[in-house]
């Protein structure tokens, strides 16, 4: 399939994905609208934000997309039990353990973190949700103690004649989860169609890179006028880009493009993670601080306010000017908010 062959129609892909098995989960489709204040403020560009925070499942976020695919693959498999590993404050974790709750299936979170971790945010709802936790001493998402304890946990439940279903998004998860964001792309595209948009550029906050991966894949299958612009939270870009390249060729392959995919670049910016996944920044809590007050719109400190801060940072350096319209994809998190509430309140009480 050559380059010209991969590029599809909105019917023609949704036809695609309608070949994909999928449980409702979310609230779709999420707001786009415009943040005129916002704009005003930083001097332009023209901003549209797409609020994926409003996506209806367990205080919103992207991840309903995702899982919408994920279990269904699950219950078409026989599933009784997810098990699911990331960081005690995962939003993920969060909104899996909210879909195992409505489809009636067990979950069990491997959590990077200890058991005095403070029972706030996201964690605190994993518990509402009643999930069964193991808690792994190690802040390495991509450690070999947390493939080892997801495998023990899975032993564990099949000698106990259950039936476990692994969601992994560092792994063998992330093409089926990045499907989801194909989706997405396919509801932005029309939504911009609507409104008679050609945004430069669609900034996200990316962490495993899964929801950057569907992004560009679809921009490149729709041949969509914007960039994707990554803005990592946690790895390095010479790590990232690789990875989502493999999700972004994972995903086509489910959705049977066998080919050459358009020429889509995939960019990520390394330069706002701070000091280390989970820990705030000046320039996110500033971004944060912003959209609050300009919009009333909430963001989190750990993925999405450094999303919004490198934005902010390219507006600054000159890299979007007055005449490019921007769409930020708020891909939600807030109740990681009341789990750094001390932090924050000290940043914001320092301006």
């Amino acid at each position: 399939m050559g380059h010209d062959e991969a590029r599809l129609t909105v019917a023609e892909l949704e036809g695609r994905l309608g070949n994909l098995a999928r449980v409702p989960l979310a609230h779709l489709p999420t707001p786009l609208e415009e943040a005129r204040r916002l704009s005003a403020l930083l001097g332009g560009p023209r901003i549209l934000i797409k609020r994926d925070d409003l996506s209806g499942l367990a205080l919103g976020g992207n991840k309903p997309r995702k899982l919408e695919f994920l279990m269904a693959d699950a219950l078409a498999q026989g599933a009784d039990a997810v098990v699911i590993s990331a960081a005690a404050q995962s939003n993920m974790v969060r909104m899996t353990c909210a879909a195992a709750a409505k489809l009636g299936l067990d979950i069990y979170p491997v959590l990077r973190g200890t058991e005095d971790e403070e029972v706030q945010g996201n964690l605190l709802l994993d518990h509402l949700f009643g999930a069964h936790i193991t808690f792994i001493h190690t802040t390495d998402p991509y450690s070999q103690l947390s493939l080892d304890t997801m495998n023990g946990l899975v032993a564990e439940l099949r000698a106990k004649g259950r039936r476990p279903y692994v969601i992994d998004m560092r792994y063998a998860s992330g093409p089926l989860a990045a499907v989801g964001f194909v989706a997405a792309s396919v509801e932005l595209a029309r939504q911009l169609e609507e409104m008679r948009l050609h945004p430069s550029h669609l900034f996200v906050s990316t962490g495993s890179g899964t929801t950057q991966a569907g992004l560009v894949l679809g921009a490149a299958l729709l041949a969509l006028p914007y960039q994707v612009v990554g803005v990592s939270v946690q790895q390095p870009a010479n790590k990232m880009i690789p990875r989502i390249a493999e999700k972004v060729a994972g995903a086509a392959s489910l959705l049977g493009i066998a080919g050459p995919l358009p020429a889509s670049p995939i960019v990520v910016d390394d330069g706002y993670i701070g000091e280390a996944y989970g820990v705030p920044t000046a320039a996110g809590t500033e971004a944060l601080k912003l959209l609050a007050r300009s919009e009333g719109i909430i963001l989190d400190p750990v993925y999405t306010d450094k999303g919004l801060g490198g934005l902010i940072g390219w507006i600054r350096q000159g890299r979007l000017t007055r005449e490019d319209t921007v769409v930020f994809l708020h891909t939600g998190g807030v109740p990681a908010l009341f789990a750094h509430s001390h932090q924050i309140a000290a940043a914001l009480q320092e301006r």
